[in-house]
């Protein structure tokens, strides 16, 4: 009775998933903008209330002061549903708002793939239904945004996503240096840049688990990021934290970006032309 890759829970979670994606697209797609907005928020701000309240429920209670690490800027989707609600909070659509509906599409299409804190664990234990609640929200209501025309993502906002990337993975270096100067992780200096160590979010490098695409990242990071000079991490392979995926991240995430926001801003094209021609009917 466990979730495990490709077993029947594993299916049955994306499947309610899915379900819950297209209720809710029928719901609202007939209501005005407001209360399409509206509802959003609404559901985002529970899901960070949820990303709180967790701590009154097992396993986090029996680990408690310990387990409030895990209500923090641990990784890329705990800063999601810490900061969604609020970039969401604001109607008029800036550059964050196209970076919510990437990252959004990324983390939580990557977690409901591949769920690494609900495999192993009991199928309808609370961790794991909270698990799959969370990261459904992060995909389902930015991907939902898009299709209603409340935050369109724009081609040309590009430049932005790697930037943006970047200064959220330095928010959660900044939150692991800080959970260690409180004593909320006890681990040795060396764990700390150790890639295979708490390192989900790969600030501290590769994760070993992604070995195979090693040779090719590695090309494009330069030397100078991975030289231990100082052998702080005892010899092991070494990724200057955040500043090793710069190039990787410009070069890499354009890319999944256009191909991500490709269904809208090639329709908002096509309809562009289609707009202009009807107003500007040609004559014989």
């Amino acid at each position: 009775m466990t979730v495990q890759m490709g077993n029947g829970f594993y299916f049955l979670y994306v499947g309610i998933a899915l379900v819950y994606f297209f209720v809710l697209f029928f719901c609202l797609k007939n209501k005005d903008k407001k209360v399409q907005h509206t509802t959003l928020v609404v559901i985002l701000f529970l899901n960070l209330a949820l990303h709180f309240l967790k701590q009154f429920f097992e396993p986090y209670r029996s680990n408690f002061p310990t387990s409030l690490r895990r209500s923090t800027f641990e990784n890329i989707c705990a800063v999601s549903t810490m900061l969604f609600p609020f970039i969401y909070l604001r109607k008029k659509q800036n550059v964050l708002h196209d970076y919510v509906f990437f990252i959004g599409l990324c983390g939580g299409f990557g977690a409901l793939f591949y769920p690494t804190e609900a495999i192993g664990h009991a199928a309808f234990s609370f961790d794991v239904i909270r698990f799959y609640i969370c990261h459904t929200q992060l995909v389902a209501i930015p991907l939902l945004a898009a299709v209603l025309g409340i935050y369109r993502p724009r081609i040309k906002k590009i430049w932005a996503i790697p930037l943006l990337f970047l200064a959220q993975e330095t928010i959660i270096c900044l939150n692991e240096y800080f959970l260690v100067g409180v004593g909320l992780v006890d681990c040795e200096p060396s764990q700390l840049l150790d890639r295979g160590y708490r390192n989900t979010s790969m600030v501290f490098g590769l994760m070993p688990s992604f070995d195979a695409l090693k040779g090719m990242i590695d090309a494009l990071v330069p030397a100078f990021f991975r030289t231990d000079a100082f052998n702080l991490n005892g010899g092991k392979d070494f990724y200057f934290p955040v500043l090793w995926m710069i190039l990787p991240v410009f070069v890499f995430f354009p890319i999944l970006y256009a191909i991500l926001t490709a269904p809208f801003w090639i329709a908002d094209i096509v309809n562009h032309r289609r707009s202009h021609a009807s107003s500007h009917p040609q004559t014989k």
